[in-house]
């Protein structure tokens, strides 16, 4: 759960990210070191080696379907396009490290990085995965329970008004 959050969260961060007109050369390298210490002790990256693996998993998926005979010389195929496509996997890193650098000086990366280093950060990081799918559960069930009484309060509004609903 912790890498498929960790995975949702750059990707988002990732998106709004290149929205943003800044590039590399506009950091300085302490501040691309600062944002890459933050997001290292942040661990937002953690799930991110799950992306190659997913997309090879499935074009897999995709080609075996197009012809099943060949499933065996299909796995040979992408695992090798696979490993050889791993190289790029820095090219994300920097990405999100512009992503930090954008929206916090170099100051303010260290002081993340320095609290997620912390005893409470780490327990933070480790936590954090749980408490988003309670709070999406607590969500759901508080979003169910006042669907109802809302239906139930205009139902009765609409009964004392002559509407039968």
């Amino acid at each position: 759960m912790t890498h498929s959050l960790a995975s949702r969260l750059a990707a988002a961060a990732l998106v709004f990210g290149l929205a943003v007109p800044a590039f590399a050369e506009d950091y300085t390298a302490d501040h691309m070191a600062a944002a890459k210490a933050a997001i290292a002790a942040s661990h937002v990256s953690d799930g991110l080696d799950d992306i190659l693996i997913g997309i090879a998993q499935q074009t897999k998926a995709l080609l075996v379907r197009t012809n099943p005979a060949q499933s065996d010389a299909i796995d040979k195929l992408v695992n090798a396009a696979a490993l050889e496509l791993a190289s790029k996997r820095p090219e994300l890193d920097k990405q999100i490290q512009e992503v930090w650098a954008a929206r916090f000086t170099k100051e303010e990366l260290q002081k993340i990085a320095e609290f997620y280093n912390s005893p409470v950060g780490q327990k933070l990081s480790k936590e954090t995965a749980g408490m988003v799918q309670m709070s999406g559960i607590a969500a759901q069930v508080w979003q169910h329970k006042i669907g109802g009484e809302m239906l139930a309060k205009v139902r009765e509004a609409a009964k004392a008004k002559g509407i039968a609903l």
